[in-house]
């Protein structure tokens, strides 16, 4: 866990270098959703979803595909539950990790597109959307040059202790309200605002506190305001702590080395802003066909404002208001222990989510190999085999 940032920030760099390579709280699902025809089991996309968990020892698998807006293809495929033998299934809820910035990155530009704040405004100090309530300490220099923009883009410069590890992983027992004083007090920006990108996720942390304060509403009935239920994303909400916070629905996780063990006993409820939600593919894709800029289904953002949603830093170009591009592909990817998410979307029409209940060892330094391997995967479902599936929709 203490890592998890180190590790996307690596992956993240190898995605883009991968993608280039390529182009040279929500309710329960509905258990029998209407659909006027199926699509038939497509060979060469089972094929390599099949081939991933086997090849990585992932137990299952959950994807879903999209084409010029209508749901072509959803499958499940191996086990949701190892101990009970439970099959995945395409309704099957799963953990996206930090696919769950995206949801925040959208939180926050609904409030620009409704006047309420500027990803320009800054967040602590006198004039900034949070104030001074949080810590006891007087705030330095840099913490008062902290935008919007900073959090979004992980351009902030920080929020780290101890070695310069992540802040979100520390005093796990305290409420979100301690422990952002406690982090207010305790953890350090190294850079100035703006000046370098570092993927940290107590920015979303503070993302989802700026959320509540300006709308007067918890984070998660925001979310379930402003987006899953304008989405119909019926089998989308907020995870809980434990295995004991685990839905009916939701599969069991299984990390591996390092991370086996770790898949419930962290703060899950705190990491709401960061990486929080629980979800099925067929729901994140209703979910990217509202931010994809595709005219196919209407966005939830307008044009302009969509615009600044998608516009990277100075210090990382490819790197947005929660969501990552690079060419002509969008994207995001998740990892937690035992999880392993992503959704990418092209020019081209097509969009991809895949969500594993299964995901190796990030501790390790070969984790890099898989992550490779599941973005190959990624760019594959997007760009190939455009011409396989039926001219059906499935939403």
């Amino acid at each position: 866990m203490k890592n998890l940032f180190k590790h996307f920030f690596q992956f993240l760099a190898l995605a883009i270098l991968v993608v280039n390579f390529a182009c040279s709280g929500g309710s329960d699902p509905d258990p029998n959703p209407q659909q006027t025809e199926e699509q038939e089991d497509i060979a060469v996309i089972d094929s390599q979803i099949e081939e991933f968990i086997s090849t990585y020892s992932i137990p299952g698998a959950n994807i879903a595909l999209a084409k010029n807006g209508k749901l072509v293809y959803q499958k499940a495929y191996g086990i949701a539950d190892m101990a009970q033998g439970s099959e995945m299934e395409t309704g099957t809820q799963m953990r996206v990790a930090s696919v769950s910035k995206s949801f925040t990155g959208l939180a926050i530009m609904l409030l620009v597109q409704d006047g309420e704040i500027s990803l320009d405004d800054k967040v602590f100090g006198d004039d900034g959307i949070l104030g001074s309530e949080f810590g006891t300490k007087a705030y330095s220099s840099r913490v008062l040059q902290v935008t919007v923009k900073n959090l979004l883009q992980m351009t902030t410069g920080g929020w780290v202790v101890n070695g310069d590890r992540d802040a979100i992983d520390y005093e796990q027992n305290r409420t979100n309200e301690g422990f952002f004083n406690w982090m207010m007090d305790n953890s350090s920006l190294n850079f100035d605002p703006g000046s370098q990108y570092w993927y940290i996720n107590t920015n979303y942390f503070v993302a989802a506190r700026i959320v509540e304060k300006v709308s007067g509403k918890s984070f998660g009935q925001f979310v379930n305001e402003r987006i899953t239920t304008p989405l119909e994303m019926k089998s989308t909400t907020l995870g809980k702590n434990g295995i004991a916070g685990k839905l009916a629905n939701e599969a069991v996780y299984y990390g591996q080395g390092g991370t086996k063990g770790h898949e419930y006993n962290f703060n899950l409820e705190r990491r709401d802003g960061d990486a929080g939600i629980v979800t099925t593919p067929s729901d994140l894709l209703r979910f990217v066909m509202a931010i994809d800029g595709n005219p196919s289904k209407q966005d939830l953002l307008q044009a302009n404002y969509y615009s600044q949603f998608i516009q990277g830093s100075a210090a990382n170009p490819g790197f947005a208001n929660g969501i990552a591009l690079s060419n002509q592909f969008k994207f995001f990817y998740g990892a937690l222990p035992g999880t392993r998410s992503a959704y990418m979307f092209h020019s081209n029409g097509m969009a991809a989510a895949v969500i594993f209940n299964g995901n190796a060892d990030y501790t390790k330094s070969n984790y890099n190999a898989f992550a490779g391997a599941h973005d190959e995967l990624m760019v594959s479902l997007v760009t190939k085999n455009l011409d396989v599936f039926k001219n059906i929709d499935q939403f």
